[in-house]
């Protein structure tokens, strides 16, 4: 409990079994030989192809305007890294949780939440619904829409003594996101709204992760 004051698509195996069989006397043939690699790269070419077919037919589901939309969405460049995340100190820990909430909207807008998992711990239940949700909704062929955030306010507290977790208080100003599902229709929609986050956020090993998140206030 945090206490705070924080396809390679599968290849299948394919085993040829070669049964030599004997008959009075007889030599039993060379079996033809199996090209593993050939095997692999077929299975490969069938993956990819079935991909680009249901691609297709997402995108003719979709229509043109909402293609666009959505790749406009998943070309969204990553939020930049701050430069002294490796540091130890009421600033860093300012900006890591900022970077955290950006990084959560990255998530959701392209499907990558390779960085936002890399600053969650395990237990983070605020952390494992959004690399769910976005996994699963991009997965699907759906996205977000791109939308405005601000930290409008950050405030960061000094550890207690016996307590790990930073308490970093984030007034976000969010505007309204929209997602959508692979079949074109529209997903949640959420007006625009200020919300106050608050981020348990501890220093370890050189980097800052993400103990638990939540909503305190709006």
């Amino acid at each position: 409990m945090v206490r705070v004051r924080s396809w390679v698509p599968a290849l299948a195996v394919v085993m040829v079994s070669v049964l030599a069989g004997c008959s009075g006397g007889g030599v039993s043939g060379a079996s033809p030989s199996v090209d593993p690699y050939e095997v692999g790269a077929s299975a490969m070419a069938a993956a990819a192809s079935a991909s680009a077919s249901a691609r297709a037919s997402r995108d003719a589901a979709l229509g043109p305007d909402l293609v666009a939309r959505r790749d406009a969405a998943l070309a969204t460049p990553p939020p930049d890294k701050p430069e002294n995340l490796g540091e130890d100190s009421l600033e860093a820990a300012v900006a890591a949780a900022v970077y955290f909430l950006k990084l959560y909207r990255y998530a959701a807008v392209t499907g990558d939440t390779k960085d936002f998992e890399a600053m969650s711990e395990q237990q983070c239940v605020f952390c494992n619904n959004i690399i769910d949700r976005a996994t699963r909704l991009h997965q699907e062929g759906g996205w977000a829409d791109p939308w405005e955030q601000t930290a409008e306010k950050v405030e960061a507290y000094p550890l207690n003594p016996g307590y790990e977790y930073h308490q970093v208080d984030v007034t976000l100003r969010s505007g309204d996101i929209s997602t959508h599902h692979g079949d074109g229709s529209d997903g949640k929609n959420s007006p625009a709204e200020t919300v106050l986050m608050r981020v348990a956020i501890r220093y370890h090993d050189g980097t800052w992760t993400v103990g638990d998140a939540e909503v305190v206030g709006s």
